[in-house]
């Protein structure tokens, strides 16, 4: 009876300290939100986040095992609530500059510098690249809500309508669509969308890209300032991304170009 009882002891301490290891192991839950953008980060036929962008986000789980990351796409009109209410931690590639103060949000160390650029239809009524020329005097195609340069980095609908012959749209993919079919002299969207777009021969045909940015920011990961995870934390993942290959990748799978500054 009593070696009865010293192994029922024994098994119930195993148990504890297997229990005790698996609860020090744990990972720490950390929301990551973010909007669709184009063939880079999109819902798949069963709902699930993919694109490259999302499979940068998903490598954050690989290289550590202290934090568990978990993306969720969300409409852009959320996202803002989404963060005030605290219901997300991190949003991913993204730069200060997009978001508002009461969000909280903290920059990390930035991963890579992109921008806006501007694209025309190869064949347009100005010849060539002679479309890039006195933008403010050509109809122009951009995101709802997005600060352009062009547009003095006003997102106001109605100041941009009053001021500038333009065309706004709902995504990227809109701004694309509406160029090509020759409804607009000129497009802004991120040049890492654009270049998914210029990877089918057939649209490349098709697109000029003038040869400077509209804008170019600093993409980081935004880090929520009192989430479960700090910006310090966030910076040690961003190195072993760097470490790994893996940033290095995602710039080669983006094709960003060393576009010009922005023109004055």
């Amino acid at each position: 009876m009593s070696h009865s009882i010293t192994l029922l002891k024994s098994s119930l301490l195993a148990l504890c300290m297997a229990l005790a290891a698996g609860a020090a192991h744990a990972r720490i839950k950390v929301i990551v939100a973010t909007d669709s953008w184009a063939q880079l980060m999109y819902l798949d036929s069963k709902k699930v986040p993919s694109g490259d962008l999302a499979d940068f986000v998903n490598r954050m789980n690989e290289v550590q095992d202290k934090f568990r990351f978990e993306l969720v796409i969300y409409p852009r009109v959320r996202l803002d609530r989404v963060f005030l209410d605290k219901q997300a931690d991190v949003y991913p590639l993204r730069t200060i500059l997009w978001t508002k103060p009461e969000q909280g949000l903290l920059a990390t160390k930035t991963i890579f510098t992109s921008g806006d650029i501007y694209f025309a239809r190869r064949d347009n009524r100005f010849g060539g690249h002679k479309v890039f020329d006195n933008l403010k005097e050509k109809t122009v195609a951009g995101v709802r809500g997005y600060h352009y340069q062009l547009f003095n980095n006003n997102p106001d609908e109605v100041y941009i309508k009053e001021n500038f012959k333009v065309y706004l749209f709902g995504s990227n993919e809109g701004v694309i669509r509406f160029v090509l079919a020759d409804r607009a002299d000129v497009g802004i969207v991120p040049e890492v969308i654009l270049a998914k777009y210029l990877k089918d021969p057939k649209v490349r045909e098709q697109v000029l890209v003038a040869d400077y940015y509209d804008s170019q920011v600093e993409l980081s990961n935004l880090v929520r300032k009192d989430g479960p995870i700090s910006v310090e934390q966030m910076n040690a993942i961003v190195d072993l991304l760097i470490a790994s290959g893996d940033v290095k990748k995602l710039k080669a799978k983006l094709s960003i170009q060393p576009y010009g500054s922005p023109k004055k």
